[in-house]
């Protein structure tokens, strides 16, 4: 049954997962139960007589995960910072031993309150990104989730979405607040930004010297970078590793206006490599402020506005993003034996999904 924590999955081999939280404080009070409750619904916990694993913790026989908390990095207030040092530390930072690379990390930021199956549900979809709704921490508490509106070169939040669909939905941008990444994303997208491959597509887009000019320019940066990366791993200091996957970006598009937040950059970066950005209506964690703001939340405030407001029909429409009729329903009782093959192929092809945005 979607959304249920119960029942065992499928034997074979099993995900490597790393949460990775970027905090400066640490995990907030009230969210450590039930971010302790997640991980112990996902986490392989077979032991023997001695209480030690049975097993490596990947091919666990009762369908759990290897599910660890990546070791933070606290001290950075700058978010963006603190979060691809986080990601650093986990992808190239020492491993447990015996423990296989992370296939799987799940980013979070640390007021998230997580239900016991959000994580097992996103695992069995296998997907390079697939991401949960949260929202922002006042009212109303609108959703994180935006769609780029290429007449207004601008993303924008829908009003609403299929509020009880199993299906996911393709979103063009996401919070970084609950987000599930595969690793091959992420090292595609630190080569790319390694090998310039961003700047260099941004300056042949908006000028008019010559290619080879840019090209060369661009490869005398890149070099440095590879020995930023290489002395950054050998220090083991990752604070050398600030503007890897998120970051401030100001000229995405020509007519933009303002810097783009870093979790959208990560987006739009993301679908230039040629990734979907797949979201589970049904995976909505509270966002703590002055209680747990939720997408529940935002609907019954978006239901109510459509009872008192004059909102034209139209915009109801153009806003309500499309679900894709191909992906499968969540199943969480259900990771398949084919795990590790299935880790490689791409998303399933999915329908268009409007662009169309709220009025600014």
């Amino acid at each position: 049954m979607p959304g249920s924590a119960s029942g065992n999955f499928c034997e074979g081999v099993m995900a490597v997962v790393d949460i990775v939280i970027a905090t400066y404080r640490g995990i907030a009070d009230e969210a450590q139960a039930p971010f302790q409750e997640m991980v112990m619904a996902s986490a392989c916990q077979c032991r023997d007589g001695r209480g030690l694993p049975m097993h490596p913790q990947n091919k666990c026989t009762k369908g759990r995960h290897a599910v660890r908390q990546s070791p933070p990095i606290k001290g950075s207030s700058v978010v963006h910072w603190a979060r691809n040092q986080a990601i650093a530390l986990a992808m190239y930072g020492p491993q447990p031993a015996g423990r296989p690379p992370a296939e799987y990390f799940l980013l979070m930021d640390d007021d998230m309150l997580c239900e016991p199956h959000y994580l097992n549900r996103l695992l069995s979809y296998k997907l390079p990104i697939v991401t949960g709704i949260s929202t922002i921490r006042r009212d109303p508490p609108k959703p994180n989730i935006r769609f780029w509106s290429n007449d207004q070169a601008r993303f924008g939040e829908p009003f609403e979405w299929d509020w009880d669909s199993q299906k996911l939905m393709e979103v063009d941008g996401v919070g970084g607040a609950f987000l599930l990444i595969r690793r091959d994303v992420l090292e595609r997208m630190a080569e790319a930004y390694i090998n310039c491959e961003f700047e260099i597509e941004e300056d042949l887009r908006k000028t008019s010297i010559g290619e080879a000019e840019i090209r060369a320019y661009w490869a005398k940066k890149s070099e440095r970078r590879k020995l930023y990366l290489k002395d950054a791993i050998a220090k083991q200091d990752w604070r050398m590793m600030d503007g890897w996957w998120f970051q401030f970006l100001d000229n995405i598009d020509d007519r933009q206006i303002g810097e783009v937040g870093e979790d959208i950059s990560f987006c739009w970066k993301a679908k230039k490599m040629g990734y979907k950005i797949m979201a589970d209506p049904q995976v909505l964690p509270g966002h703590l402020g002055m209680y747990g703001y939720s997408a529940k939340d935002y609907r019954q405030w978006a239901e109510s506005a459509k009872e008192v407001m004059e909102i034209p029909e139209h915009m109801l429409k153009e806003n309500k993003p499309a679900l894709c009729s191909d992906t499968p329903e969540a199943n969480d009782n259900q990771f398949h034996p084919n795990f590790e093959d299935a880790k490689n192929q791409p998303p399933p092809a999915n329908e268009e999904v409007p662009v169309s945005v709220e009025g600014a």
